[in-house]
């Protein structure tokens, strides 16, 4: 029809002497900016720990002092960094990089970053004598006095190693939890904490991430930045026994925070007879193996905080129900409060759409901190009497050192949690540092 009017119109147009009509112009649509990823990236991520697992002297059996001091849950404080550099073939071997860092680190001039050894091996085989596991999974969420109605979800091991999955097991909103690079994904690839010198002294306490850095290598251009982001407070975590057997838990407010996360785990019983593990999260909808104790970026925080998965970052305290504590008497509870992020870009991107963004390098760094205590402890009797107890027998106080000693809290703790809980710990924590003649 259209067509139609257009040669109607035409035709008039020449008998009167008119102007035929003119089409109107297609209209542009907007310009899509051409985006090339870059071809270096460089992950900085700092997590400031306190209470349990932070500071604890490691390489030997702990004192009843070190217990004590571990699990009393906020005063012992430590920091750690994470740095993971992945950029393409190296124009030497063997690949090397280097960080130079700004005197507040006070780590000395610069961090090795090492390139781990490909592994070539084949994967194992399961045992032939494998035997299905015995007990279940018991799931709670949401803080509150008291467990919600449908609590808890419960989850068989043998039921799960024959494939029966229950239905909405891992329900919950998806968390985006973004992985720096890593030797599997990049063609180079550098670390740090490795086997040098710094990584054995591990992060002051005092150390600052403020300032001009700059990463040379073999494998990527030389890069320049200056981060304005540092590693965040501590958190002090607080419990409190109610009446009802519910345990309320209160924490100080950090300005940096974007969101919270508290859970417990724990168990009962023991693998011969079947134990049974426990886990609670403050979410308020189901969520299991989550990764919201892990590094979540702001804006991934906010839309957590928005499906309540998040605690907001204005939240201090939280109430973990009776039923928890009563199904798992020795938890463990850990708070987690994310951090902001850095993220810097070279160069920066054209305000033109039309000229594409042609990236070179880019650099993000990551900020968490957490905190951790056995659930129901008094924290501050506890480390009075851990420091009581290294006194009277006599154990000498030696040099302050930041040690960042996961597998030994891990190992530690074990005995104190019950079952197959507090066996699985050591490996939950990370690996064991070298000893070091020093403590918190």
């Amino acid at each position: 029809m259209k067509s139609r009017w257009m040669l109607m119109a035409g035709a008039l147009a020449l008998l009167t002497g008119a102007a035929p009509p003119k089409r109107a112009a297609p209209r542009a649509g907007p310009v899509v900016q051409k985006v090339t990823p870059p071809k270096t990236v460089y992950w900085l991520s700092a997590a400031t720990t306190s209470g349990f697992g932070a500071g604890m002297s490691a390489g030997a059996a702990p004192s009843m002092g070190d217990m004590m001091r571990m699990m009393q849950g906020g005063s012992n404080v430590t920091k750690s960094l994470q740095l993971d550099l992945g950029g393409g073939p190296a124009t030497a071997q063997p690949a090397a990089a280097a960080h130079t860092i700004p005197p507040g680190m006070a780590m000395g001039p610069t961090l090795l970053l090492k390139s781990p050894q490909r592994s070539t091996g084949t994967p194992g085989r399961e045992p032939e004598d494998f035997e299905r596991p015995k007990g279940r999974i018991l799931l709670f969420w949401g803080c509150g006095e008291t467990a919600r109605t449908g609590q808890p979800l419960t989850i068989d091991f043998s039921a799960m190693a024959a494939g029966q999955i229950p239905p909405g097991l891992f329900g919950g909103t998806r968390v985006r939890i973004a992985r720096p690079p890593s030797a599997a994904n990049w063609p180079s690839h550098g670390h740090w904490p490795n086997d040098d010198a710094a990584s054995s002294r591990g992060v002051p306490g005092g150390a600052s991430l403020i300032g001009a850095h700059r990463l040379t290598g073999n494998y990527l251009p030389a890069i320049d930045f200056d981060l304005t982001e540092d590693f965040m407070g501590a958190l002090a975590m607080t419990q409190s026994k109610l009446p009802s057997g519910a345990l309320a838990l209160g924490w100080n407010a950090l300005p940096m925070a974007t969101g919270h996360f508290a859970q417990v785990m724990g168990s009962s019983g023991n693998d011969q007879n079947g134990a049974t593990i426990v886990f609670w999260t403050s979410s308020e909808t189901q969520g299991f193996v989550s990764g919201l104790g892990d590094y979540v970026s702001p804006a991934e925080a906010a839309r957590l905080v928005t499906a309540k998965q998040l605690m907001p970052p204005g939240q201090t305290s939280c109430t973990i129900p009776r039923e928890v504590l009563a199904a798992a008497p020795q938890g463990m509870v850990s708070l987690t409060a994310h951090g902001p992020e850095e993220n810097i870009i070279f160069p920066p991107r054209p305000a033109d759409p039309r000229n594409p963004w042609n990236q070179l390098w880019a650099v993000k760094a990551r900020f968490v901190a957490r905190t951790g205590a056995i659930a129901g402890m008094d924290m501050a009797s506890m480390e009075r009497a851990g420091n009581d107890h290294d006194r009277q027998n006599g154990r000498p106080r030696k040099p302050k050192c930041p040690v960042d000693s996961g597998a030994a809290a891990g190992k530690a703790v074990g005995g104190a949690l019950a079952g197959s809980m507090g066996s699985a710990l050591g490996g939950m924590f990370g690996r064991k540092k070298k000893p070091q003649d020093c403590e918190p």
